[in-house]
């Protein structure tokens, strides 16, 4: 993989961090309202379809971020080599 394409992977993945998170907060406040419907009081409504839709949007986010910082260090595994140290290695096959 060049390392342009791993650069440019890496931005657009933090560029999706907001992307994510938002949807999996909308994600969760669905959830939550689906379960909030089998509640009496619209203010109970309100909090468990917000609580929900909160924790589903954070711990989304919290998994995200940790994700794209071990990416660098995954995509390094697949970079190709730089080209200062292509020259050092083909002397050292031969």
């Amino acid at each position: 993989m060049p390392r342009w394409l791993a650069h440019l992977l890496v931005v657009v993945g933090w560029l999706l961090t907001p992307v994510v998170a938002w949807g999996a907060s909308f994600l969760g406040l669905w959830l939550g309202a689906l379960v909030a419907i089998r509640f009496h009081s619209p203010a109970a409504m309100l909090g468990a379809a917000g609580a929900l839709g909160l924790v589903c949007g954070f711990a989304t986010l919290w998994v995200w971020v940790h994700l794209m910082r071990r990416v660098p260090h995954l995509l390094s595994h697949l970079m190709a080599p730089r080209a200062s140290e292509q020259h050092d290695a083909l002397p050292a096959a031969a």
